[in-house]
């Protein structure tokens, strides 16, 4: 019996997860929501999916709902999808406040159902063929840099694209964060644009983050450092490089590189096996709230000290 699922905006992040479920099967897309109605049409096939203004039209028929409006709707739609008994995958950041997540993954166990966020790059291949490898970091540089898009500037780069790194960190590290320090600053939103960040941890690993929406370039990679071993991800190229310390003193480098992978086809796919019941997903909500409390973390002590 096909799944039915319901898709919650149908901005650029709606009409990717659009394009793939239309290609999965045993699933019956019951329609797509967003208050621009005119957009909805152009994006949809015609004829094929309703389109709706309002999710409370449909969540009540859906199995499961997949949530890809701007975060200030997130708690909204998710709550009322988990109400009516409905699954649900959400873009990140999970909410726009840490209350609202622990609210939406309470009511999530309570009611039995699936809970999963869109924290992407876990399914980059590089990353995980790298991930396994890694034991004990001491140090992680993370940089990810973008030009501008004019996208998601109702929150800060912070939670619109360094969250992606601080969900890899906290997966890599697994400890407690000990301490934080950051700065950053707007350019050309009204939210902060560029920010560094430094994140140390109990375990006595530091993390160092640099992200930015206005970059001239686009950049996406992660550095991990074990004592004797260094790690070196390239996230965008899917390149992965050990480099050992190897017995006479000197280097010694391995060098992978994966093929293309859809991510956003993957976890999708992930998110529709573990409402089945088939699996559990990989990228909860306690790792969307995890990450949305180190992200709320720096962005306060920035604004602590402006």
């Amino acid at each position: 019996m096909p799944l039915k699922i319901a898709l919650v905006g149908a901005g650029h992040m709606g009409r990717i997860h659009l394009q793939k479920l239309s290609a999965m099967e045993d699933i019956e897309i019951l329609g797509v929501v967003d208050v621009n109605t005119s957009w909805t049409r152009q994006v949809l096939p015609k004829n094929e999916i309703p389109c709706f203004t309002d999710y409370r039209d449909i969540v009540r028929q859906s199995d499961a709902v997949v949530i890809a409006t701007p975060t200030e709707s997130h708690y909204e739609v998710g709550k009322a999808a988990l109400e009516n008994g409905a699954s649900v995958f959400i873009e990140k950041p999970v909410t726009s406040t840490v209350e609202q997540a622990r609210e939406l993954i309470d009511l999530a166990k309570k009611k039995g159902l699936v809970f999963q966020v869109g924290h992407l790059e876990r399914f980059n291949p590089v990353f995980a063929k790298a991930l396994p490898a890694i034991k004990k970091p001491v140090y992680v540089e993370a940089v990810r840099v973008s030009p501008f898009t004019g996208r998601s500037t109702d929150v800060t780069v912070v939670l619109d694209i360094m969250i992606h790194d601080i969900d890899l960190v906290l997966s890599i590290v697994k400890d407690r964060v000990k301490a934080v320090q950051a700065h950053g600053f707007p350019f050309l939103s009204q939210k902060l644009d560029m920010v560094n960040a430094r994140i140390e941890f109990e375990n006595g690993c530091v993390a160092n983050l640099t992200a930015s929406r206005v970059a001239v370039g686009k950049e996406r990679r992660l550095l991990v450092f074990e004592k004797e071993t260094q790690y070196s991800i390239d996230l965008l190229g899917g390149r992965l490089t050990i480099a050992s310390r190897g017995g006479d003193g000197n280097m010694e480098t391995v060098e992978y590189e994966t093929a293309n992978a859809d991510a956003v086809k993957h976890e999708l796919t992930e998110f529709i096996q573990s409402v089945r019941g088939e699996i559990k997903s990989s990228v909860t909500g306690e790792d969307g709230l995890n990450a949305l409390m180190l992200a709320d973390s720096i962005d306060r002590y920035i604004a602590s000290r402006s």
